[in-house]
């Protein structure tokens, strides 16, 4: 697995409350397994939050006036306390740019442009980048998981 990004990140800090959490938007996208993680964790059912036609491996969360239906009023996302945000989340400030179908799963992700929060705060070291690779292993090992369960099912 690789995670391919064009830019690199020397600094982050969210800014959520200044930025009007501009990264919570509708359609985010989710694996099998973090809709599972979801629906155990707010007892609600997946059609409730989850658009359920995959996208060659991915689900997208429904959203709520263009924004993310687990942003409350106070712009905060109602997943996080529960220890659920979606992977593609947790990777913030980079963003999913799509899978590459090759030989191995390769994961294309891009920094978000938009975002205040690039650029601040204290220095992003190793411990980062190892966090974001683990992300991004756990990202494509649950597509893979989903991917082979799907051919295999009987029809």
């Amino acid at each position: 697995m690789l995670i391919y990004s064009p830019s690199k990140v020397e600094r982050f800090t969210c800014v959520y409350r200044e930025c009007g959490a501009k990264c919570c938007t509708g359609g985010r996208v989710v694996t099998a397994k973090g809709i599972e993680r979801i629906a155990k964790a707010t007892g609600r059912k997946p059609e409730e939050f989850a658009v359920l036609k995959p996208e060659r491996g991915l689900f997208r969360l429904r959203e709520k006036n263009g924004r993310c239906i687990f942003l409350n009023s106070q712009l905060e996302c109602e997943l996080h306390s529960l220890g659920v945000k979606p992977i593609s989340c947790r990777m913030y400030p980079f963003l999913f740019d799509g899978l590459i179908y090759a030989d191995e799963l390769v994961l294309r992700m891009r920094c978000a442009e938009d975002c205040p929060g690039i650029g601040r705060g204290e220095p992003l070291g190793e411990e980062f980048e190892l966090r974001m690779e683990a992300l991004g292993s756990q990202f494509v090992r649950e597509i893979k998981e989903y991917l082979k369960e799907a051919r295999d099912e009987p029809e």
